[in-house]
């Protein structure tokens, strides 16, 4: 059985940026970051659905963005922030043309040492999109060109690195009201619950599972994740195995029988009419879509 394919850094460069001249730097420091002004023009969008090997902060001073994460799409425009955590489901869907801005990948490992638990379920356990004031936006500008400056540097020190980005993420938590809440027993349970789901979907499909995981009763954990996502447990579970789904369907060596038996689902048929429940199309149509996208 083949494991869909992460996409580091500097895949995304080749596979996304490959009009892009030869001189530009590919980084292979564990903290990176891209002039969203000097970058945005050389991707092709929407890039295909893909599973990042980093984490990254989407930073608009200028201009707007819509990246999708997971099954939402976000719109980002000026004084707006948004953190994708590895391992989602991600693409760039628009991005205007007179955009500013950064992009600030780190790997997992970074993060870690950088925020506590109850810091990292507050940033990821529901994607939203986070608005700073004008002044804060300003403040973040300057560290993200102190950061940029560094990095690129031929020896770039890295706890400098480390430390600014640091400071870049206390600042987002003290410039957000929603950051500095406590967070809820069901954001803390959301948390994990999405984090268990990407670990687990391909052998464990049912509600019970997740709930005996997590040490509560399903009926609980109904009731936290509705009210944080809007959505039941067995919703999200089946979103995110169509997702990636459709990552498995842009290998167009597979049949799409052999993908529905590769996600552990028995009958293709009901694997097809859920796949249209969640996304509107058949898989053969996405995967038509998809092929005419790259012959675009």
């Amino acid at each position: 059985m083949s494991k869909i394919k992460r996409i580091t850094a500097t895949d995304f460069r080749g596979r996304f940026m490959s009009e892009m001249s030869a001189d530009f730097t590919i980084l292979k420091t564990p903290v990176q970051i891209h002039d969203i002004s000097k970058t945005s023009g050389f991707i092709k969008v929407p890039t295909p659905l893909h599973r990042p090997e980093y984490n990254f902060i989407v930073h608009i001073t200028k201009g707007n963005a819509k990246q999708q994460v997971d099954a939402d799409v976000r719109a980002i425009k000026a004084n707006e922030i948004l953190f994708v955590r590895q391992g989602n489901v991600t693409s760039l869907k628009e991005v205007s043309a007179d955009a500013a801005g950064h992009i600030v990948l780190f790997e997992d490992k970074i993060l870690h040492q950088l925020l506590s638990k109850q810091e990292l379920m507050k940033l990821f356990s529901i994607n939203t999109v986070i608005p700073i004031s004008e002044a804060h936006s300003v403040w973040l500008t300057a560290l993200f060109e102190l950061l940029s400056v560094e990095i690129y540097n031929p020896a770039p020190n890295l706890g400098i690195c480390y430390s600014l980005l640091q400071a870049a993420l206390q600042k987002i938590f003290t410039a957000s009201n929603d950051l500095n809440k406590g967070i809820s027993r069901s954001a803390e349970i959301t948390f994990r619950f999405k984090e268990l789901v990407y670990k687990h979907y391909l052998t464990e499909k049912t509600v019970l599972f997740y709930a005996g995981e997590l040490c509560v009763s399903e009926n609980y954990l109904h009731r936290c994740i509705k009210e944080t996502m809007g959505e039941s447990p067995k919703e999200w579970i089946n979103k995110v195995c169509i997702l990636q789904s459709q990552l498995l369907l842009q290998d167009l060596t597979k049949g799409i029988s052999e993908i529905a038996f590769e996600l552990n689902y028995d009958d293709p048929s009901y694997f097809g009419r859920l796949f249209k429940k969640i996304t509107g199309v058949t898989p053969s149509e996405y995967r038509l879509a998809f092929m005419q996208d790259l012959s675009g």
